[in-house]
């Protein structure tokens, strides 16, 4: 199995890097993970079953985004799973998130949030929620105030990703008096909120699943 072996590799000092302690497997990127569910269900077992078998890696050290597949959130509610959630939101509001997020346009926002409560409520863990500022198009302070009444009084936290510009893009990143705004809007509610501090590598993971990447 590609993943695993990767990880057993890194972690026996057989690729530049390792040896390593494992301790954190994010699964996100280009492809949406829980779209591949009975593959990513069988690497997270890999990876948490005992030694030898496994790699004997506790869930909670697992993150596994999610565009918002709500059966297959529920189905992972339901397997009794304890990795953390991350769902890559990006927008408050349906009328923006169709565009931005085109499985929007099959569950919805709340769909989506609630699926997430469900998981959160049977797991223990905490919520994630991703969102990458869009200079005009998703900063709004009123949108983060959106975001915030959705969120708030319950067991999340908002990782606000600063987008870095690709070539060709017609997207950049926020005004930095805008990002400020939008968390200020969203931290009013409550609800635990952070920039993650990014380089350009990881972002096209990240915003893997947004629409306008003009591919």
């Amino acid at each position: 199995h590609q993943i695993v072996d990767g990880m057993r590799a890194l972690r026996d000092g057989e690729i530049p890097g390792g040896p390593a302690r494992l301790s954190n497997i994010v699964f996100m990127g280009m492809g949406e993970p829980l779209a591949n569910y009975k593959r990513v269900v069988g690497a997270i077992r890999a990876l948490t079953d005992p030694e030898p078998d496994g790699l004997g890696l506790s869930q909670r050290g697992i993150t596994v985004s999610t565009v918002g597949l709500v059966p297959a959130i529920h189905r992972f509610s339901d397997e009794g799973f304890k990795c953390r959630l991350a769902i890559s939101l990006h927008a408050p509001d349906d009328e923006l998130r169709d565009t931005l997020v085109p499985v929007n346009t099959r569950w919805k926002v709340r769909e989506v949030l609630d699926a997430g409560w469900e998981y959160a409520a049977k797991s223990g863990r905490r919520l994630s929620i991703e969102y990458a500022l869009i200079r005009d198009i998703n900063d709004q302070a009123w949108r983060g105030d959106r975001l915030g009444r959705l969120l708030r009084g319950k067991p999340v936290h908002v990782n606000l990703i600063p987008l870095n510009p690709t070539p060709g893009s017609k997207w950049t990143a926020s005004r930095p008096e805008d990002e400020r705004a939008f968390v200020e809007a969203i931290a009013a509610h409550g609800v635990p909120v952070t920039v993650r501090d990014t380089r350009g590598q990881e972002i096209d993971g990240a915003c893997g699943q947004l629409a306008a990447t003009e591919r």
